[in-house]
């Protein structure tokens, strides 16, 4: 049925933003690109090794890219993709709804 088929693409989608992490992290990455460093200073608490993980996660799923910016040494910045961009509504929604009910 529909409902099943819609709760299957939503089981999916929280796989990829579902974490403690990536939503948070793609929210920094509205504002435009940012490398590792910038990432975790923004991101208050998380571990570089979970911001990794997330980072490589998120690159995987097409929603972020690494972009090399300097060769020796190899430094990247992340941004979004046009499928990442199209989550900016969803995230924008989602603090809506959290500031309403549980700011």
């Amino acid at each position: 049925t529909s409902v099943e088929n819609r709760a299957g693409c939503l089981q999916s989608a929280l796989a990829v933003i579902g974490d403690k992490w990536s939503a948070l992290l793609l929210g920094q990455l509205v504002s435009g690109q940012k490398t590792f460093g910038e990432l975790e200073t923004e991101l208050d608490g998380i571990s570089p090794r979970t911001l990794s993980a997330r980072l490589t996660k998120l690159e995987q799923a097409e929603i972020i890219v690494k972009n090399q910016y300097n060769s020796h040494p190899p430094r990247y910045k992340y941004d979004l993709t046009l499928k990442g961009k199209e989550l900016q509504e969803v995230l924008q929604n989602m603090a809506t709804w959290g500031e309403k009910y549980h700011a």
